[in-house]
Parts: C-alpha cells; structure tokens; sequence
C-alpha cells in the first residue's frame, strides 16, 4: 500500500519554528517529518488517555453484547483483551 503525502499549510510562532529547526537538524530529518513525528507521538499519547470503560464497552459491543448485564459480568474479560491488546 503506497502511502500517499498530503500538502499542508500551517502558521507557527517563531519559537516554534525555532524548535522544529532544532530538532530536525539534531536528528537530520527534514522538518516535515518532525511535524508527522510529533503528530504520530501526540496521537498514541491521546490514545493512551481514552477512558479503559470505553474501550470496555466498544469490546463489549463488537461482540454482539445484547444487554447492558453482559459487561457488567464479563467486564474483567473485557479489560484484559484491552489491556493485552494495547501491549502488543
């Protein structure tokens, strides 16, 4: 599957602008790829935040789950697949 680039456009304060050089020179990348970088990283952490009860729930519904009693009893079952699945 290709992976396709999409042209952006993006305002950013002076310090910013600063930073991005920085880091693209530290680590030899062009700036560009600093931005995707810190998008990718923003994004897990933001993942890493969401509420496990929902996670729990979206499990619960991918299966099929016809009663709200079906999470509450298998909740711990739930919360593992989660648990395992953000591991690996």
């Amino acid at each position: 599957m290709e992976n396709s680039m999409k042209r952006k456009q993006y305002h950013m304060t002076n310090e910013d602008d600063k930073i991005v050089k920085d880091l693209a020179a530290c680590k030899g990348w062009s700036e560009a790829e600093v931005v995707r970088e810190a998008i990718r990283d923003y994004a897990l952490r933001e993942q890493q935040k969401r509420n496990p009860l929902l996670a729990m729930a979206d499990n619960a519904e991918k299966y099929s789950v016809d009663s709200a009693g079906d999470l509450s009893i298998n909740h711990d079952d739930y919360l593992m697949e989660i648990n395992e699945n953000e591991k690996g």
